[in-house]
């Protein structure tokens, strides 16, 4: 492929930053799962926790339950000859460095390969055993241990995500995250042809419609020269 294992396409509200990765997103196929980070989103969502599990006889037991995180990362260890990719909606709503924790470690890579392993915890460890090779991790080889004991992104996993500009309700992201991604801006007219319709205007003449893109120029010349408005507040040509 052509585009950043690490990717967030930002600007505006309504710029069109959801459509761009959609678009992009059809070569994966039903090999990528979307996730929307929100400001109570955590690690243990994001990457995995023990949880209480129902199991067959009714009774509840207590067992490592994976985010999408570690659900991409193994699908795409085990499917190594097609790529994945885990899609992250509005990426600053949550203080990032603590959704990812460690993991963030990875997002260094070589030819798409993470440059520095992060070693796992026994939960973490055990559940990529009974994934990797079916069996406890005591029962694993020293080869097939290591591969649990030492996590790296494989060359087939992609990690996209959405981010606003600059909007009320985002957590600030610090320097060293920010420069393991790969950034692509889309400007608030950027998208504007793709998303053109028509929308009704009533005057005392009647009603009429009018471009959607034309009206919104419009207001956002208004507000951009008589109102001192930033751009993050303007209108975008998206109306999803």
């Amino acid at each position: 492929m052509d585009k950043p294992y690490n990717r967030i396409v930002f600007g505006a509200p309504g710029t069109g930053k959801s459509y761009r990765l959609k678009v992009d997103a059809k070569v994966f196929g039903e090999h990528m799962e979307r996730v929307t980070f929100h400001p109570n989103y955590s690690y243990a969502q994001f990457v995995g926790t023990y949880k209480p599990v129902m199991q067959r006889d009714g009774e509840i037991a207590y067992q490592y339950v994976p985010g999408p995180f570690i659900r991409m990362y193994v699908r795409a260890w085990k499917q190594k000859e097609v790529p994945h990719l885990l899609l992250i909606e509005e990426i600053n709503r949550a203080a990032v460095a603590a959704v990812f924790g460690e993991m963030f470690q990875l997002l260094d890579r070589e030819n798409g390969v993470s440059t520095y392993a992060v070693h796992t915890s026994e939960d973490v460890r055990e559940y990529l055993a009974r994934q990797f090779f079916g069996k406890p991790y005591v029962s694993c080889d020293e080869k097939e241990k290591v591969h649990c004991e030492e996590m790296r992104l494989p060359d087939n996993l992609y990690i996209w995500a959405t981010m606003n500009s600059a909007d009320q309700g985002v957590q600030p992201m610090d320097t060293a995250f920010k420069r393991r991604w790969d950034f692509e801006y889309i400007g608030i007219d950027k998208e504007e042809e793709k998303a053109d319709f028509e929308i009704p205007l009533g005057t005392k003449e009647g009603m009429y419609l009018v471009s959607w893109n034309e009206l919104r120029r419009k207001i956002n010349q208004k507000l951009s020269d008589e109102c001192r408005i930033n751009e993050d507040k303007l209108l975008g040509p998206s109306n999803s």
